[in-house]
Protein backbone atom coordinates (compact mmCIF):
# COMPACT_ATOMS: atom_id res chain seq x y z
CA UNK A 1 0.00 0.00 0.00
CA UNK A 2 1.21 3.28 -0.94
CA UNK A 3 2.06 6.09 1.99
CA UNK A 4 -0.56 8.63 2.56
CA UNK A 5 -0.64 11.71 4.42
CA UNK A 6 -3.99 12.23 6.53
CA UNK A 7 -5.82 15.48 6.00
CA UNK A 8 -7.35 17.23 9.19
CA UNK A 9 -9.12 20.48 9.58
CA UNK A 10 -9.48 20.82 13.57
CA UNK A 11 -12.09 23.29 14.82
CA UNK A 12 -11.00 24.71 18.00
CA UNK A 13 -12.96 25.69 20.95
CA UNK A 14 -12.80 29.70 21.92
CA UNK A 15 -9.66 30.50 23.97
CA UNK A 16 -7.45 27.41 23.21
CA UNK A 17 -3.99 27.45 23.42
CA UNK A 18 -1.83 25.18 21.59
CA UNK A 19 1.56 26.54 23.18
CA UNK A 20 2.77 27.16 26.52
CA UNK A 21 1.69 25.72 29.79
CA UNK A 22 -2.08 25.69 29.30
CA UNK A 23 -4.32 23.39 30.33
CA UNK A 24 -5.55 23.16 26.82
CA UNK A 25 -1.76 23.17 25.06
CA UNK A 26 -0.97 20.46 27.40
CA UNK A 27 -3.68 18.20 25.72
CA UNK A 28 -2.39 19.08 22.38
CA UNK A 29 1.35 18.49 23.26
CA UNK A 30 -0.47 15.10 24.55
CA UNK A 31 -2.69 14.44 21.30
CA UNK A 32 0.96 14.71 19.52
CA UNK A 33 2.86 11.98 21.78
CA UNK A 34 -0.05 9.45 21.32
CA UNK A 35 -0.19 10.10 17.18
CA UNK A 36 3.92 9.70 17.26
CA UNK A 37 3.63 6.52 19.30
CA UNK A 38 1.60 4.35 16.71
CA UNK A 39 2.71 1.61 14.61
CA UNK A 40 3.33 3.53 10.71
CA UNK A 41 3.32 7.17 12.42
CA UNK A 42 5.87 8.76 9.76
CA UNK A 43 5.94 12.61 10.79
CA UNK A 44 3.42 15.46 11.54
CA UNK A 45 2.88 19.07 10.39
CA UNK A 46 -0.12 21.34 12.27
CA UNK A 47 -0.49 25.30 12.45
CA UNK A 48 -3.94 27.62 12.42
CA UNK A 49 -4.78 29.26 9.58
CA UNK A 50 -3.82 32.90 9.32
CA UNK A 51 -7.07 33.36 7.45
CA UNK A 52 -8.90 31.91 10.98
CA UNK A 53 -6.99 31.29 13.92
CA UNK A 54 -9.80 28.99 15.32
CA UNK A 55 -9.27 26.44 12.17
CA UNK A 56 -6.39 24.25 12.75
CA UNK A 57 -4.61 22.33 10.19
CA UNK A 58 -2.81 18.94 10.92
CA UNK A 59 -1.03 16.46 8.65
CA UNK A 60 0.00 13.62 9.29
CA UNK A 61 2.22 11.14 7.26
CA UNK A 62 1.48 7.14 7.54
CA UNK A 63 3.30 4.43 5.99
CA UNK A 64 -0.02 3.32 4.68
CA UNK A 65 -3.32 3.83 5.48
CA UNK A 66 -3.79 0.77 7.55
CA UNK A 67 -1.66 2.00 10.07
CA UNK A 68 -4.39 4.67 10.56
CA UNK A 69 -6.84 2.29 10.78
CA UNK A 70 -5.50 0.19 12.53
CA UNK A 71 -4.64 3.27 15.39
CA UNK A 72 -8.60 4.24 14.86
CA UNK A 73 -9.10 0.60 16.57
CA UNK A 74 -6.90 0.53 19.39
CA UNK A 75 -7.40 1.04 22.97
CA UNK A 76 -5.52 3.94 23.18
CA UNK A 77 -7.86 5.31 20.72
CA UNK A 78 -10.90 6.34 22.69
CA UNK A 79 -8.49 8.30 25.59
CA UNK A 80 -7.09 10.00 22.34
CA UNK A 81 -10.40 11.29 20.95
CA UNK A 82 -11.65 12.44 24.55
CA UNK A 83 -8.13 14.40 25.14
CA UNK A 84 -8.79 16.11 21.47
CA UNK A 85 -12.52 16.91 22.21
CA UNK A 86 -11.18 18.60 24.89
CA UNK A 87 -9.65 21.30 23.04
CA UNK A 88 -12.13 21.14 19.24
CA UNK A 89 -15.51 21.75 18.49
CA UNK A 90 -15.51 19.43 15.39
CA UNK A 91 -13.03 17.78 13.12
CA UNK A 92 -13.14 17.05 9.28
CA UNK A 93 -10.33 14.56 7.64
CA UNK A 94 -9.60 12.70 4.55
CA UNK A 95 -5.96 11.34 3.24
CA UNK A 96 -4.49 12.16 0.45
CA UNK A 97 -1.58 10.31 -2.05
CA UNK A 98 1.05 12.76 -2.25
CA UNK A 99 3.17 13.73 -5.09
CA UNK A 100 6.13 13.50 -3.93
CA UNK A 101 6.35 11.67 -0.38
CA UNK A 102 7.10 13.07 1.92
CA UNK A 103 5.80 16.24 1.08
CA UNK A 104 8.85 17.66 2.22
CA UNK A 105 7.71 21.77 1.10
CA UNK A 106 5.85 21.69 4.51
CA UNK A 107 8.78 22.50 6.66
CA UNK A 108 10.70 24.02 3.87
CA UNK A 109 9.00 27.18 3.53
CA UNK A 110 7.82 29.28 5.83
CA UNK A 111 4.18 29.72 4.81
CA UNK A 112 2.42 27.21 2.78
CA UNK A 113 -0.45 27.80 0.57
CA UNK A 114 -3.10 25.31 1.09
CA UNK A 115 -5.26 24.64 -1.82
CA UNK A 116 -8.17 22.08 -1.99
CA UNK A 117 -10.41 21.16 -5.07
CA UNK A 118 -13.59 19.28 -4.80
CA UNK A 119 -15.43 16.90 -7.15
CA UNK A 120 -12.78 17.47 -10.07
CA UNK A 121 -12.81 16.16 -13.09
CA UNK A 122 -10.47 13.29 -13.96
CA UNK A 123 -8.58 15.75 -16.21
CA UNK A 124 -7.66 17.42 -12.88
CA UNK A 125 -5.08 15.85 -11.04
CA UNK A 126 -2.96 15.88 -14.44
CA UNK A 127 -3.78 19.55 -14.15
CA UNK A 128 -2.28 20.36 -11.23
CA UNK A 129 0.54 18.56 -12.47
CA UNK A 130 1.44 20.58 -14.93
CA UNK A 131 0.39 23.29 -13.21
CA UNK A 132 3.19 22.57 -10.55
CA UNK A 133 5.67 21.75 -13.26
CA UNK A 134 5.54 24.76 -14.96
CA UNK A 135 5.99 27.04 -11.90
CA UNK A 136 8.88 24.67 -10.86
CA UNK A 137 10.41 25.62 -14.33
CA UNK A 138 9.78 29.41 -13.58
CA UNK A 139 10.92 28.87 -10.14
CA UNK A 140 14.57 27.47 -11.45
CA UNK A 141 14.88 30.65 -13.84
CA UNK A 142 14.43 32.96 -10.94
CA UNK A 143 11.04 34.17 -12.10
CA UNK A 144 9.04 33.79 -9.15
CA UNK A 145 9.55 35.99 -6.16
CA UNK A 146 9.12 33.88 -3.05
CA UNK A 147 8.58 30.76 -4.46
CA UNK A 148 9.98 27.75 -2.89
CA UNK A 149 8.05 24.45 -4.74
CA UNK A 150 4.78 22.24 -4.59
CA UNK A 151 3.17 19.11 -3.57
CA UNK A 152 0.63 17.75 -4.39
CA UNK A 153 -2.11 14.82 -4.28
CA UNK A 154 -5.82 13.35 -4.71
CA UNK A 155 -7.96 11.46 -1.99
CA UNK A 156 -8.29 7.99 -1.32
CA UNK A 157 -11.59 8.80 -0.34
CA UNK A 158 -14.54 9.78 -2.53
CA UNK A 159 -17.48 11.42 -1.12
CA UNK A 160 -15.31 14.03 0.12
CA UNK A 161 -17.33 17.04 0.53
CA UNK A 162 -16.01 20.78 0.79
CA UNK A 163 -14.96 22.06 4.91
CA UNK A 164 -17.92 23.68 6.56
CA UNK A 165 -17.27 27.52 7.03
CA UNK A 166 -19.61 29.07 9.55
CA UNK A 167 -22.64 29.55 7.75
CA UNK A 168 -21.93 26.69 5.41
CA UNK A 169 -22.64 23.95 7.47
CA UNK A 170 -26.54 22.96 5.37
CA UNK A 171 -25.41 23.56 2.13
CA UNK A 172 -21.97 21.00 2.61
CA UNK A 173 -24.40 18.52 4.81
CA UNK A 174 -26.51 18.45 1.72
CA UNK A 175 -23.70 17.88 -1.13
CA UNK A 176 -22.74 15.02 -2.74
CA UNK A 177 -19.01 15.04 -2.48
CA UNK A 178 -16.34 12.86 -4.80
CA UNK A 179 -12.59 12.95 -4.68
CA UNK A 180 -10.92 16.07 -3.63
CA UNK A 181 -7.40 16.95 -4.95
CA UNK A 182 -4.40 18.86 -2.83
CA UNK A 183 -1.98 21.58 -3.19
CA UNK A 184 0.87 22.12 -1.35
CA UNK A 185 2.12 25.56 -2.20
CA UNK A 186 5.22 27.00 -1.03
CA UNK A 187 6.03 30.49 -0.05
CA UNK A 188 8.14 33.41 1.50
CA UNK A 189 5.56 35.08 2.78
CA UNK A 190 1.09 35.22 2.33
CA UNK A 191 2.10 38.25 0.82
CA UNK A 192 4.81 36.69 -1.76
CA UNK A 193 1.55 34.58 -2.95
CA UNK A 194 -0.53 37.46 -3.56
CA UNK A 195 1.88 39.61 -5.23
CA UNK A 196 2.21 36.06 -7.17
CA UNK A 197 -1.18 36.52 -8.43
CA UNK A 198 -1.01 39.47 -10.50
CA UNK A 199 1.78 38.24 -12.75
CA UNK A 200 1.36 36.85 -16.42
CA UNK A 201 3.05 33.36 -15.06
CA UNK A 202 -0.46 33.30 -12.91
CA UNK A 203 -2.72 34.67 -15.07
CA UNK A 204 -0.91 32.30 -18.03
CA UNK A 205 -1.78 28.81 -16.10
CA UNK A 206 -4.15 29.39 -13.68
CA UNK A 207 -6.82 28.14 -16.25
CA UNK A 208 -5.39 24.75 -15.91
CA UNK A 209 -7.43 24.88 -12.02
CA UNK A 210 -10.18 26.68 -13.20
CA UNK A 211 -13.69 25.44 -14.63
CA UNK A 212 -12.84 20.97 -13.62
CA UNK A 213 -14.18 21.38 -10.13
CA UNK A 214 -17.48 21.97 -8.05
CA UNK A 215 -15.57 24.00 -5.41
CA UNK A 216 -12.54 25.50 -4.09
CA UNK A 217 -11.37 26.75 -0.62
CA UNK A 218 -7.45 28.07 0.02
CA UNK A 219 -5.62 28.89 3.67
CA UNK A 220 -2.44 29.85 4.37
CA UNK A 221 -0.82 27.87 7.41
CA UNK A 222 2.58 28.47 9.18
CA UNK A 223 3.22 24.69 9.91
CA UNK A 224 5.46 23.42 12.85
CA UNK A 225 7.11 19.96 11.56
CA UNK A 226 7.16 17.24 14.48
CA UNK A 227 9.07 14.04 13.80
Amino acid sequence: MAPVTEICYISLKPGVELTGSSTSAQAWSDTIKTIQAQDGYQRLHWGTTMENESLLVLLIDWDNLASHQKFTHAPSYTPFKQLLGSIMTGVHLFHITPTPFPPSILRLAPVIEFAAFYSPDPIFLGNMGKFAGNLEEKRKEGLIDGFYGTAYGESVEDGVVKHAEQGEEQRVKEEKGGKVVVAFIGWESKEKHLAFRETETFKKNIGLLRGNNRGAELFHVKFVAVD
